[in-house]
């Protein structure tokens, strides 16, 4: 036990002394530090509807069929209209009374039973976008949130927009190496930071009832624009001095 003690004191001693000796003699590097961004930017391949159907009754059975026979007429029509069991969803249900205030009683008042259906309906042939919105309000949908333009190819943009930060922080650097007469190193630290953005709600334009069109988009003046998908990255490199 002794001896393994005496050489666990040998060892700690020297890897102290090697310690001490890097601080003293070795100078500190020299790095260069720098940001850099990059950006993709697409057209977009696929838009998400998000719809909603709510109606008022004083009978809690009648407002429920109420929204559920607009909800079946619009799944016939979007289904009509090429979408697919799969890029429809309905699940979201809820059912609430809803109350006025009495200033007489001053009490709450129940009015009614407001019964509410949510509907998402992912659409994957933008050409028909406004065929499903305008489907939507004539089988009876009061809420119709503005379309959300999304890519199919969100990862690989993410990746495109990354790769261009980072060549975006090298050109950086050397630039700023080169001024003060230093070569530019290898990198030795790259931290990224980036993702799709939150998709981009679509504006469309009021609809222009006197006169015929040829298909809903023209009709309500859809136009989708680009989507951007952007990244930064914080890179450090070696910094050589002649």
């Amino acid at each position: 036990m002794k001896a393994q003690a005496f050489w666990t004191f040998v060892a700690a001693v020297m890897l102290g002394a090697h310690g001490i000796a890097a601080q003293a003699g070795t100078p500190a590097p020299r790095v260069i530090a720098v940001n850099g961004s990059g950006e993709v930017r697409v057209l977009p391949d696929r838009a998400r509807l998000n719809l909603a159907v709510d109606a008022l009754d004083d009978d809690l059975k009648v407002a429920e069929g109420k929204v559920n026979t607009v909800v079946r007429a619009y799944l016939a029509k979007a289904k009509a209209l090429g979408a697919k069991s799969e890029q429809i969803a309905t699940s979201g249900s809820s059912i609430n009374p809803e109350y006025v205030w009495d200033d007489k009683t001053r009490q709450r008042k129940l009015v009614g039973y407001r019964a509410r259906r949510e509907i998402v309906v992912e659409v994957d042939d933008l050409e028909k976008l406004g065929d499903f919105i305008l489907g939507a309000t004539k089988a009876g949908v009061n809420n119709v949130s503005p379309p959300v333009l999304e890519s199919s190819r969100a990862q690989a943009l993410e990746r495109e927009a990354l790769a261009k930060a980072a060549e975006d922080a090298q050109a950086r650097a050397r630039v700023l190496a080169q001024s003060v007469g230093a070569r530019l190193g290898p990198a030795r630290s790259i931290h990224a930071s980036g993702s799709m953005p939150p998709p981009v709600p679509m504006k469309v334009m009021a609809m222009r009832a006197e006169a015929a069109f040829d298909s809903g988009n023209q009709e309500m003046g859809v136009s989708t624009g680009q989507i951007s998908v952007s990244a930064t990255v914080q890179a450090e490199f070696d910094l050589i001095v002649p």
